[in-house]
């Protein structure tokens, strides 16, 4: 028995030991290639894309009246990050819209906005960061407006961010110098074309060709980033002469973990009104105004965060905005300067779980909007509430 053992151990190890041979061989080398490609490729060369998708299933109710329970795709794009060398990295973002969102020319005002702003393919970022040394960078190409304020630079669910304080719909194209004096400082001033009304030459003779918008922003943070701070004041040409859209941002983080809370203030000052809507209310109110509507928007945020156990997060936050106008309108009823044109409230709260960090998120929101509108356009008041049970992911393609 024993000697029959051994003859079929014998019998094994004859039939598979070539085969061992051969598979160390390829073992050894397929590690002499990996070195030879290890040392041919650039050692700072990095490339990186992602998916970002973020859907959910969004109820309203508005004037009692419910809207259903639909899913919908609430944003979706590409993300491409590199690095060619050690000083120069860049970034591609390619964002798809929903056409549920865009605007009709019908809806436009007199077709004055560009209509390529609302293509459903859209490059959103395109830029390349050049490090000059360890404290100051250039960033070239379409980029984020570098504005103050956590609302602006969150990377929470865009889901829950307040929509009005975006006041452009497509990223500028400009430069923007970077400098970092010290590990906890950093500021930024950035210069951008501006995005602006193609206006009436009738209505606004002193046409600007080529209007540009300017940015000063400070960034800084104390006690290893407890209190962090975000603070801006930007510029932007309008297309006439001496019409300009002025915007302060300025907000503040408390981070104490297990709990951070957000404080934010942001003042806009438009001489020409940046979303039309008061302009498209009051021209369907009087056929012969023409002009546009001048306004200052003053909105106030605080926001509540609570990592209450590992991976799940609580959260609460409140807007307040006041929206008042900036110049007579005696076509308009005797539309004053200074006079109250809007006033909202905007309640935020829900869950969300975060099972693989930043990656994937699941969360339930509940929203609650009042907005009260000046007397004689009452009828566009809101009064609305809305849930959402939806997801946001983003899959590391290659």
């Amino acid at each position: 028995m024993k000697k029959t053992r051994m003859i079929s151990l014998f019998i094994v190890l004859g039939f598979f030991y070539p085969w061992h041979k051969v598979h160390s061989e390829m073992i050894k080398k397929g590690e002499k290639l990996r070195t030879i490609m290890e040392k041919n490729v650039n050692p700072h060369r990095n490339f990186n894309m992602y998916m970002d998708f973020t859907s959910s299933i969004h109820s309203t109710v508005e004037k009692d009246i419910f809207d259903g329970s639909p899913f919908s795709t609430e944003s979706f794009k590409l993300d491409l990050i590199g690095k060619a060398n050690d000083k120069i990295s860049y970034r591609f973002v390619q964002k798809f819209n929903n056409k549920k969102n865009h605007v009709d020319k019908e809806d436009d005002l007199d077709n004055v906005e560009d209509h390529k702003m609302y293509d459903p393919i859209i490059i959103n970022l395109a830029y390349l960061k050049y490090k000059y040394n360890d404290k100051l960078s250039f960033l070239i190409g379409k980029q984020p407006v570098s504005f103050g304020s956590m609302e602006y630079n969150s990377k929470d669910l865009h889901i829950y961010q307040y929509p009005d304080v975006y006041k452009s719909k497509e990223n500028p194209v400009g430069i923007n110098f970077i400098y970092t004096p010290e590990k906890n400082q950093e500021l930024q001033f950035q210069i951008v074309n501006s995005h602006s009304r193609k206006l009436d030459e009738e209505m606004h003779p002193e046409k600007v060709n080529h209007p540009m918008g300017y940015s000063a922003n400070w960034n800084w943070n104390l006690f290893n980033k407890i209190i962090q701070n975000k603070w801006s004041y930007s510029i932007f040409q309008e297309s006439e002469k001496d019409q300009l859209w002025k915007l302060l941002a300025l907000g503040s983080r408390l981070d104490l973990k297990p709990i951070s809370i957000e404080a934010d203030y942001i003042l806009s000052d438009e001489d020409i009104e940046k979303n039309g809507f008061f302009t498209k209310i009051l021209r369907s109110l009087n056929n012969n105004y023409k002009d546009f509507v001048s306004i200052k928007y003053g909105t106030y945020f605080l926001k509540f965060k609570y990592n209450f156990i590992p991976k799940w997060n609580l959260f609460a936050k409140g807007v307040y905005e006041v929206g008042r106008s900036k110049k007579d309108i005696h076509e308009i009823y005797g539309m004053v300067k200074d006079q109250l044109l809007k006033k909202a409230y905007t309640y935020y709260g829900g869950i969300e779980y975060m099972p693989c960090k930043d990656d994937l998120s699941l969360y339930f929101l509940y929203k609650k909007q009042k907005i009260d509108y000046m007397n004689f356009i009452k009828q566009e008041n809101k009064d609305n509430h809305s849930m959402a049970l939806g997801l946001s992911y983003r899959i590391k393609l290659f």
